[in-house]
């Protein structure tokens, strides 16, 4: 495991980690890793989270050093969610609860198998490190979770635009959190200390997707309730560190750490 000493000279543990299927990995998981190694300028502990079906076998390569993976079932709702989220209306997007389900998986994350790690840094497999995180990591989430907000630079997204407002749910939703703020957050990295994960955490977010089954952005939708409004636990990432920007979703320019996107101008 990574070590990081604290002003108390106490070792913490570090991980960072990824989530996919076996499709999604066999795609992104030996580029990442590469990247991760390279670019990213990280020995530690990798976490790779996968279904129970996933061959791990087959990524054993050079850079397999301190990779862990945690499997488990796949994430399963009952009949009446899985019937609201795949009738949502998603207007012109397609509908993630269909085409993109294994992202529920990410709320795996929040299991307490992750706190034999004291922080972890989850990021999306597909994005694309260009510096060394290093630096990112000495700051520290503690008792808190790190995200970046989800902005736009031509709207003016908030957080109701996460889930289908025209199901009668969602006067429900809106009534009991304030849907109509700007300062959520996305979930494509995700930086938290462990300490955050109770033994009913990960339960506690699969009962809102039962009780608000209207996200249409599957587990970001959630995660946004339960951290920003229940556990209020939601921290923005730190912007800039070192001279370098933390996170872009396009490539600007040199100085960024991570993008979404490696384009060199907004879209």
């Amino acid at each position: 495991m990574m070590e990081i000493k604290n002003n108390k000279e106490e070792k913490e543990t570090f991980a960072v980690c990824v989530v996919g299927d076996f499709k999604f990995l066999r795609k992104y998981f030996k580029k990442f890793i590469n990247n991760l190694r390279v670019e990213g300028n990280y020995k530690g502990d990798v976490v790779v989270i996968t279904s129970k079906l996933t061959p791990v076998f087959l990524f054993k390569f050079s850079n397999f050093k301190n990779i862990h993976f945690l499997k488990f079932n796949k994430i399963k709702f009952d009949k009446e969610t899985e019937n609201s989220l795949k009738s949502l209306n998603t207007g012109s997007e397609p509908n993630r609860h269909i085409y993109k389900n294994f992202q529920w998986n990410k709320l795996h994350l929040f299991d307490s198998d992750l706190k034999k790690w004291d922080f972890v840094f989850y990021i999306d497999i597909n994005m694309t490190i260009h510096k060394s995180l290093i630096s990112l990591f000495k700051i520290k989430p503690d008792g808190k979770i790190f995200a970046n907000e989800d902005t736009n630079l031509n709207e003016e997204w908030t957080l109701g635009g996460q889930f289908d407002n025209t199901n009668p749910i969602y006067k429900d939703l809106e009534k009991n959190y304030d849907l109509n703020i700007k300062n959520y957050f996305q979930s494509g990295i995700l930086y938290f200390d462990t300490n955050i994960i109770e033994t009913s955490t990960k339960n506690k977010i699969l009962d809102l997707v039962r009780k608000y089954p209207i996200s249409k952005t599957n587990e970001q939708g959630i995660l946004n309730i339960y951290f920003l409004f229940i556990e209020k636990l939601y921290k923005v990432m730190p912007q800039n560190v070192d001279g370098l920007t933390t996170y872009s979703y396009w490539k600007k320019n040199n100085s960024v750490i991570i993008t979404k996107q490696l384009i060199d101008q907004y879209k």
